[in-house]
């Protein structure tokens, strides 16, 4: 969709905000005035109320007045000219063209000289240098020309004004000198703007249309003159025309048909908090159709980029706080951490909690938006209504699954109008919804993810297992159960070292696959569909993934210390153990054929060999599998652990950060393994020359290390 230029409109079909019918009355009034001794009449409205598209209506409904030259228009711009020199020679230049015509040529001398006795000649003439105007070329080619005259004079002003005065009031036409954009001029040049009228320019059956914002122009002059203030204007101004303003409904209409043109319809479930958004934040800062405009470019520029990647409410929502309150933005972008999902806590429990959040935001309690922007920002950031209003509700999961600004994931989106690394492209994740009963396409997506790492290390797999979490509700249930036997087929493929939480952190993806399925399957089915979905899933789910899916399953029916059951069973008790006894089998399948040493989870499978089995059976293939380099390879490796730690100091000086240590664990394996022999087979090893640099590095590491004294540690995985 093309760009709004914000030019006014030219004519009444073009009219959306109804400031045809004023204009109409403006005009008649025009037709109607006499002004024996001049006359200055003020369009008055505020910056973007369409003060030039109500001279343009002006104009229009005086058009035939025009042609018959009862009336003759006298357009000038002060916008186009810089400096008190270059206004007054423009201003009369203007002037000399347009009512010269109907005076004889001495007349029109005395009018060019009226200007010369407002400003020295020499200044006008290097006022002449610096006019600006489109097509001034020839206004200062003849400014020399022009100036000549003026030089020459031996009137004073107000004699040559009395000359001009005396011609004037024999004219029967009206000359209405049109001036636009005087609340653009700076203070000075809009107070000369003001001086000319007033004064020198005031003639007969001259009538002056100005168009300015009364507030602007009121400071213009307090700063020159403090003591006069509104009354300077009442000196100048005989009749005031205010603009009336825009039906706030008419504006807000706009808006919704613009939002809706670019970004589309919100889904019937959103409309709610669209309009709630929409009303409570974006309607409030609609006050004259230029706010419209500003923002409806702001939109056509800025969402293409980004569609479907934010929320339409927010993203409208933030647009309008950015046109029209910066420093509300600027503090919004700055504060993430603070604004985003995450528990502040109650206002009530930190009295100063609520004043430091209005500090935050730029907020003043003397402001008079202040309690609509505090009213605003609740309605963007729940938490804000947590802190200065002691009601919290809503899920962290929903607003990112929503993609709301509100969402510390999806929170820079708003404001770089780019997804980062951060953010699964929603294109991306409608997709995998969509196809989620497409089992290559599954498997696929979640692979092509581990290809992508990002700035932290962790690879975009663990990212989108979190945003499925997320939108779990979103995959139909048909699709479900062809989903999870995808998922469960590439989990051990899934669960990559890079992905694993570091310091005290806790995560990895085969933990986020189990968030994953309590929201996509154990929230959403009863038993017996759970049983079916995880029954069809098991029989192709890879053989790290199955053991460990199984124990949870088993567990579930363990009584805990306190001999209560331990927790909400997935399954019956008997598929459970049909779990176990088909991952018992798989595990000792892969020992027989020793496909088990390739197992990038290989002591965490004995442990739960001996487990399920017997120790005496793990032993006995342990002592044979040691004959082989790369099992010692892999049991080095598997028995080298990183633990992080973190000193506490002394005085609150502690650590900011953990730091790794390095350890091999043989006690945990005792049982299971012959660890003095496998020192002995990774020395002999070393001693060798021909391995790889990795394999050498594992060793090196296992060798050096030092030993550590604890015990196999369980998982848990729910």
């Amino acid at each position: 969709m093309s760009l709004l230029n914000d030019a006014p409109i030219g004519g009444p079909t073009d009219d959306l905000y109804s400031l045809d019918p004023f204009a109409r009355a403006v005009a008649t009034s025009i037709r109607g005035m006499k002004a024996p001794e001049g006359l200055v009449i003020a369009i008055n409205g505020p910056w973007g109320s369409g003060k030039s598209s109500a001279i343009n209506l002006i104009r229009h409904h005086l058009k035939d007045a025009f042609d018959r030259q009862e009336i003759v228009p006298i357009p000038f711009n002060p916008w186009w000219f810089a400096g008190a020199d270059a206004l007054t020679l423009a201003f009369f230049h203007e002037l000399s063209v347009a009512i010269g015509q109907s005076l004889p040529e001495k007349i029109r001398k005395s009018l060019a000289r009226i200007g010369g006795g407002v400003s020295a000649a020499g200044s006008l003439l290097g006022a002449a240098a610096n006019l600006k105007a489109p097509g001034s070329g020839g206004l200062v080619s003849g400014a020399a020309s022009w100036i000549g005259q003026i030089s020459g004079a031996k009137r004073t002003v107000e004699q040559e004004h009395a000359v001009v005065a005396k011609a004037l009031a024999d004219q029967s036409r009206t000359f209405l000198v049109i001036i636009d954009d005087i609340d653009r001029l700076s203070p000075d040049d809009a107070l000369t703007m003001f001086r000319l009228v007033k004064s020198v320019g005031r003639l007969p059956n001259v009538v002056y249309l100005l168009a300015f914002d009364r507030a602007l122009a009121e400071r213009a002059v307090a700063e020159r003159f403090p003591s006069e203030g509104p009354t300077y204007l009442e000196k100048i101004v005989q009749s005031a025309f205010d603009i009336p303003p825009p039906l706030v409904d008419v504006l807000r209409h706009r808006v919704l048909v613009t939002a809706e043109a670019v970004m589309g319809s919100p889904a019937e479930r959103d409309v709610t908090r669209f309009m709630n958004v929409f009303f409570d934040v974006v309607a409030p800062l609609l006050i004259t159709p230029r706010d419209v405009v500003r923002l409806e470019n702001e939109l056509k520029a800025t969402w293409p980029a980004i569609a479907g990647e934010v929320d339409r409410a927010d993203f409208l929502a933030i647009s309008a706080i950015k046109l029209a309150k910066p420093d509300l933005y600027r503090a919004i972008r700055s504060h993430a951490d603070e604004l985003c999902d995450g528990n502040a806590g109650y206002g009530g429990r930190d009295a100063g909690l609520p004043e430091r959040y209005d500090r935050m935001l730029r907020l003043r309690n003397d402001d008079p938006d202040y309690h609509r922007d505090r009213r605003a920002l609740m309605r963007l950031f729940p938490r804000l209504e947590g802190i200065w209003s002691n009601v919290f509700h809503g899920s962290a999961d929903h607003h990112e699954a929503a993609r709301l600004l509100c969402s510390r994931r999806h929170f820079p989106t708003y404001f770089a109008y780019a997804t980062g690394e951060d953010v699964i492209p929603a294109a991306l994740m409608a997709e995998l919804i969509q196809r989620a009963d497409e089992s290559e396409f599954v498997t696929r997506f979640f692979l092509d993810r581990l290809k992508h790492t990002r700035r932290n290390g962790t690879t975009q797999t663990s990212l989108a297992l979190e945003e499925v979490t997320t939108r779990a509700r979103d995959i139909e249930k048909d699709k479900v159960a062809p989903f999870v036997a995808a998922l469960f087929s590439v989990a051990d493929e899934l669960d990559v070292e890079a992905d694993r939480a570091r310091g005290f952190s806790i995560g990895d993806n085969k933990l986020r696959i189990h968030w994953l399925i309590n929201s996509l399957v154990n929230e959403r089915f009863d038993e017996a569909e759970r049983e079916r979905i995880y029954q069809a899933a098991i029989a192709a789910a890879s053989l790290g993934w199955l053991c460990n899916f199984a124990r949870r399953c088993v567990r579930a029916y363990e009584p805990s210390e306190d001999g209560q059951q331990r927790r909400d069973p997935l399954v019956s008790e008997e598929m459970a153990k049909s779990f176990q006894e088909l991952a018992l089998d798989r595990l000792r399948g892969a020992a027989r054929d020793m496909s088990l040493i390739q197992s990038g989870q290989l002591g965490q499978l004995l442990f739960q060999w001996s487990e399920w089995g017997s120790t005496e059976e793990v032993r006995q293939w342990t002592d044979a599998a040691l004959e082989r380099d790369d099992f010692v390879i892999r049991m080095a490796e598997e028995t080298i652990s990183v633990a992080w730690t973190q000193g506490m100091g002394f005085g609150g000086l502690g650590d900011r950060v953990a730091r790794p240590v390095t350890k091999v664990n043989l006690k945990a394996y005792e049982d299971i393994l012959d660890t003095a022999r496998l020192g002995t087979r990774v020395a002999d090893m070393r001693a060798r020359t021909g391995l790889d640099a990795s394999q050498k590095q594992k060793l090196d590491v296992f060798a050096e290390a030092p030993r550590g004294s604890h015990s196999r540690l369980d998982d848990d995985d729910e």
